[in-house]
């Protein structure tokens, strides 16, 4: 079956020019604060990466049945699970970050859903492995973050593979509700002088001390942050190569490039769940959870600075969006109801 594509063609202008304008802003601000950006920040390397997975997505979709693919991705599953006992120092390798690489196992987990969406019954089993690998490589670098947001993609991929879906105007608003509350949750936590004891326990006092420092800096330059850079110079953990950053992505974009900038990035992830809607509706729920689970991640540490996870998060954008379904999925969808 041939890829679809669904939606009209301005929202990948739009996408793209949400994401160009958070890298201008992210450079606007580091000027405003006498700062110079470095052309491998994040900040410039992240939206080019997700850009470029979000092609290799579409050119992807096109293989979606081929044997080939599912072979890549089950290789994909044996690489990460094999690199962890082969590390010099446990869960290094391949992204030298444990968090990191169970990240790129969620994104992994997200293509292995699409692919099983994509595959008849009897041609399954490959990406059925190269899941369970997927959740083993999360315990296998004890994130607990990663399985936090990995059980439950996983649970969704077995949902839409067990009743598939008729309808999405769900989809958006739910993955949008998520990533809010997830968002509230943290930034409620940065500025907490006590926290609850299930947060002390699931964080540790370094990771209290980086979000506090950061929510101070953000308050301290509200709209346009301290530039670029200037998280480093203002937290005193921030010496130690492991706590460079603020480990939250809203908080590091909060502190360095401010409230616009945090709204920009808003801006990123919406436009993410909106781009995963164009495609099959069955595809469209695996893509979009995937994506909330990576800025649900996001939130809580730095995985989005390690741009393998960025492209294979775009890999599963792209292929969400035009992807085809095999037969048996691809049952008549139901309108929704249009407002008003």
């Amino acid at each position: 079956m041939s890829p679809r594509r669904r939606g009209p063609a301005w929202q990948g202008a739009a996408a793209l020019a949400v994401l160009v304008a958070g890298m201008a802003w992210s450079l606007a601000a580091t000027l405003h604060s006498d700062r110079a950006m470095p052309p491998t920040s994040p900040y410039l390397v992240a939206p080019i990466a997700l850009t470029i997975g979000v092609v290799g997505g579409i050119m992807l979709a096109s293989w979606a049945s081929s044997p080939w693919l599912s072979g890549s991705l089950l290789a994909a599953g044996v690489i990460l699970a094999v690199e962890v006992p082969l590390s010099d120092e446990p869960g290094t390798q391949p992204l030298g970050y444990p968090n990191a690489n169970a990240a790129l196992a969620v994104q992994l987990l997200g293509l292995c859903g699409l692919a099983l969406v994509s595959l008849r019954p009897g041609r399954r089993w490959p990406m059925v492995a190269a899941a369970g690998l997927a959740l083993v490589v999360m315990q296998l670098n004890r994130s607990a973050g990663a399985l936090f947001v990995g059980v439950p993609l996983a649970v969704t991929i077995g949902v839409v593979l067990w009743r598939p879906p008729r309808r999405r105007w769900w989809i958006v608003p739910l993955g949008s509700a998520t990533m809010l509350i997830g968002a509230c949750a943290v930034l409620w936590l940065a500025a907490a002088d006590t926290w609850p004891r299930v947060a002390t326990r699931a964080f540790d006092p370094v990771r209290r001390q980086l979000w506090h420092d950061a929510g101070a800096l953000w308050r301290a330059h509200p709209v346009a942050g301290g530039g670029v850079g200037s998280f480093v110079e203002f937290s005193p953990r921030a010496a130690d190569p492991d706590t460079v950053s603020a480990h939250s992505s809203v908080l590091q974009i909060g502190a360095e490039t401010g409230s616009v900038g945090v709204a920009l990035f808003a801006a990123v992830c919406l436009a993410g769940l909106l781009w995963a809607t164009r495609g099959r509706t069955a595809l469209a729920v695996v893509g979009a959870a995937a994506w909330t689970a990576l800025i649900m991640q996001s939130l809580i540490d730095h995985v989005l600075e390690f741009v393998p996870v960025v492209v294979a998060a775009g890999l599963v954008l792209g292929w969400a969006a035009v992807g085809p379904v095999s037969e048996e999925l691809d049952v008549p969808e139901a309108e929704d109801p249009v407002p008003g």
